[in-house]
């Protein structure tokens, strides 16, 4: 299920550079405020599920001054990714967005598995993950130099 997960959140990040992109160029190109309606959307689908899933009470909004600073800057780093999709799709094209996040994140991914970063398990980089990387990355050569290879 979590596959399945993944995979539709891929798709939603497909769709949403272009959405968000448009809202950008209708609104005079003010990218960031797209990226910050984007954001408002869903802060408000993410509050409204919390409370439907009752996972939002007084205990769990008092953990949240005993964090960490660094524990909270997954909005940052997720309000990065928008609002780089909204200018890039349009400048870049939408497939050559999407397939160097891709790598971005295939690359941070192998590494912050090797160190389990953030509590995560620790894996070790093996031959086959790197072939692996090497092999997306010959198709990132393939996909974008195909002229090449005629």
């Amino acid at each position: 299920m979590f596959y399945l997960f993944a995979l539709l959140a891929g798709m939603a990040l497909a769709l949403q550079a272009p959405i968000n992109a448009s809202l950008a160029r209708d609104m005079g190109g003010v990218s960031v405020f797209a990226a910050f309606f984007s954001f408002l959307v869903g802060t408000l689908c993410l509050f409204v599920l919390s409370r439907v899933f009752h996972q939002m009470g007084s205990d769990t909004l008092k953990l949240l001054s005993h964090q960490e600073w660094w524990k909270f800057i997954g909005g940052l780093l997720g309000s990065f990714v928008v609002f780089t999709t909204i200018i890039g799709a349009p400048k870049i094209g939408l497939a050559p967005m999407l397939v160097f996040l891709l790598v971005g994140q295939l690359c941070m991914g192998l590494f912050l598995d090797s160190i389990g970063a953030f509590g995560l398990a620790q894996k070790t980089i093996s031959l086959s993950k790197l072939l692996g990387l090497m092999l997306v990355i010959s198709g990132i050569v393939v996909f974008f130099y195909r002229d090449i290879f005629k």
